[in-house]
């Protein structure tokens, strides 16, 4: 590597050293407080996403906006608020030591949502270029988006999110979003497929909601959550330990 890129990539790494120290002394609360995205599963090994406040334009997001990192499978592994300047998410990578898949795999490719808290509006970005890294998970990794383009608008479905934290000790949470008032069931289930706890059966409001799971009369083990809605439903895996 030549001298200038090295020093420009000690540069973006040190500067975005000290925006994430800004961002703990000011704003880490408020940029954790998402509304429509869930709460990441920390699984302890991550990639640094840093999106620079210059890259979106004239397409900025307005303060209060949320932005969101999923897989490609379409499970969420990052969410942030904005909250007026450059962003840093971390995108959490697979626990290799549980069956379920928490995160972004090694080399898989991730993609982003923008969630425009006004209008109730789900945007999928386009990056359109990188001060540094490529779109690609690497556990250490870091990422800088120089330029955003907004590629399309989504249609929002019934989402169900990891649980946090996982694996579960005594407690955790489970997330779901709903694109407008329905009745819903969610259940526990063992590795047989056996329903054992029913967490919730009533009709909600659109939005997002949370229901608190306490195991301690629950055995250690693999179990399945499902989200059910009329013909729709949802399934994730969570790691009891005890």
């Amino acid at each position: 590597m030549k001298k200038s890129g090295l020093l420009k990539g000690i540069a973006i790494a040190f500067s975005a050293c000290l925006f994430t120290m800004n961002l703990q002394a000011q704003d880490l609360r408020k940029a954790q407080d998402t509304e429509r995205f869930a709460r990441p599963v920390n699984t302890g090994a991550n990639h640094t996403l840093l999106i620079l406040d210059k890259s979106w334009g004239e397409t900025k997001p307005e303060i209060g906006d949320e932005i969101a990192a999923y897989d490609t499978k379409g499970n969420m592994v990052a969410s942030v608020v904005y909250v007026g300047h450059h962003t840093g998410l971390a995108l959490w990578g697979d626990d290799e030591y549980t069956e379920e898949k928490e995160g972004l795999s090694q080399g898989e490719k991730f993609n982003l949502q923008w969630w425009k808290r006004t209008t109730n509006e789900m945007i999928s970005l386009k990056v359109s270029d990188f001060e540094r890294g490529n779109q690609i998970y690497n556990k250490d990794g870091l990422t800088v988006i120089a330029d955003l383009t907004i590629n399309q608008t989504l249609e929002q479905n019934m989402e169900l999110f990891q649980n946090v934290p996982n694996p579960v000790l005594d407690y955790t949470e489970i997330s779901f979003y709903l694109p407008k008032a329905e009745k819903i069931h969610l259940s526990l289930h063992n590795n047989l497929g056996q329903e054992i706890l029913v967490l919730t059966n009533a009709k909600y409001e659109g939005g997002s909601h949370k229901i608190e799971l306490k195991t301690e009369k629950v055995d250690p083990g693999v179990y399945f959550y499902k989200l059910v809605s009329g013909k729709e439903k949802i399934t994730k895996q969570m790691t009891i330990v005890k």
